[in-house]
């Protein structure tokens, strides 16, 4: 699949953190602050206590808004949960805490923006590497090695790419005889500008479960195409329900907080599945999945980062898209998207299907995409968003893998 790497942030913290604890530099009866309210600070609370410490006395932030917040929501969750309000971890500016000064705290940061917060602290009179520490290195030498001298893709470079594994895509699917259908901002832009959404920099399509899973049973690697993610291999070491087609000639590095993925640039394939008929069933069935990918996600931050936790669970998540039969079921949807219950429609939203144009080559659109884009975007889905509002959501750093 050409250059693929991912790399674990929350174990990379882990590491970070057992190396502290190994050095004696967290000890029984350290007084442990944590600098950040975000998944990082939240994540080295959660390994601390994997590796057997407890004594964290709180979290540390600039922000004294958001202290503040976070201090009320704790308290609303401790009055309906817990027994005791003492029972929560704390929440301080860094005014409250720090000031004035504490020679005996220690301060864990595991930050990208490392450096200002030193400076901040340093400001306050504490010292690093004896009153705070980095948990956590977020340069990546590796990364940049791979990358050195490469040439970054313009964005047409990146739309020209991605409509070349479209079209791909297309004309595989219509050989073997599979059912596709571009979807989400894809399809949206289909039919309101006839190709890409001018500010946007991806395309999804989805195919029926069957056809998913046969797809990926009759994929070799063509050329500069290859496939990878849910369903394209026996392992599988991200948790989305979601495969790719990539091309091999490209570069991308994808960082979600959680994890750091290098890969080649893709055109995002997913499994659409049957669902219940009866509206609460189908609540309960969107429910159900949320709660499995709760429970991968806890266990992921309870074994410090491990991939290994998403292919354990693969089998499972491949159950669950199985339970309703796509060509028998009323409806019809997607698990695992940001629009959660949004994302299902009737099924006769895909009981025929139309070409249109795509730029400049064709695609598979659902006869019924006003349901589904109604479902998804409003009534309105036909009109310009404010100007304000038209930007990507995605921070893709693509190269040619030359």
């Amino acid at each position: 699949m050409g250059t693929y790497r991912i790399k674990s942030l929350i174990g990379e913290i882990a590491q970070g953190i057992k190396g502290l604890l190994d050095a004696g530099r967290i000890r029984e009866g350290s007084r442990v602050l944590l600098y950040g309210l975000d998944r990082y600070a939240f994540a080295m609370r959660t390994i601390l206590s994997n590796l057997g410490f407890h004594g964290v006395e709180g979290y540390l932030t600039d922000d004294e808004a958001l202290a503040l917040t976070c201090g009320m929501e704790m308290r609303n969750f401790s009055c309906r949960f817990l027994n005791h309000e003492r029972d929560l971890i704390k929440v301080w500016t860094l005014k409250e805490r720090l000031c004035p000064f504490d020679e005996k705290v220690l301060i864990l940061v595991a930050s990208k923006e490392y450096e200002r917060v030193r400076a901040v602290l340093e400001a306050l009179g504490y010292k690093e590497n004896i009153h705070f520490f980095s948990a956590c290195d977020f340069r990546d030498t590796e990364q940049e090695r791979l990358l050195a001298g490469k040439r970054r893709m313009s964005l047409p470079e990146i739309k020209e790419t991605e409509k070349g594994i479209l079209s791909f895509l297309d004309r595989f699917c219509r050989e073997k005889g599979l059912r596709y259908w571009v979807c989400g901002g894809t399809l949206l832009g289909t039919i309101r500008h006839q190709g890409f959404i001018p500010w946007d920099d991806d395309i999804d399509v989805f195919l029926p479960w069957q056809d998913y899973r046969k797809f990926f049973e009759l994929f070799r690697e063509s050329g500069q195409y290859d496939t990878m993610g849910f369903g394209a291999s026996p392992v599988s070491d991200f948790p989305d329900l979601l495969a790719k087609v990539v091309d091999k000639r490209t570069i991308v590095v994808e960082d979600i907080g959680t994890v750091k993925k290098t890969n080649p640039l893709w055109v995002d394939v997913f499994p659409l599945i049957g669902l219940p008929q009866e509206r609460e069933e189908r609540y309960l069935f969107f429910r159900g999945y949320q709660e499995m990918n709760r429970r991968i996600w806890q266990e992921f931050y309870e074994t410090n980062g491990s991939l290994d936790v998403f292919s354990k669970w693969a089998p499972s998540q491949r159950e669950y898209l199985s339970r309703h039969d796509f060509d028998e079921s009323a409806f019809a949807g997607v698990l695992g998207t940001i629009y959660g219950e949004k994302d299902a429609t009737s099924r006769q939203v895909y009981e025929k299907t139309l070409r249109m144009p795509f730029e400049d080559i064709m695609v598979n659109v659902p006869a019924g995409y006003e349901e589904y884009l109604t479902n998804l975007y409003g009534r309105d889905f036909g009109k310009l968003p404010p100007k304000e509002k038209r930007k990507t959501h995605h921070d893709m750093q693509a190269y040619w893998n030359e």
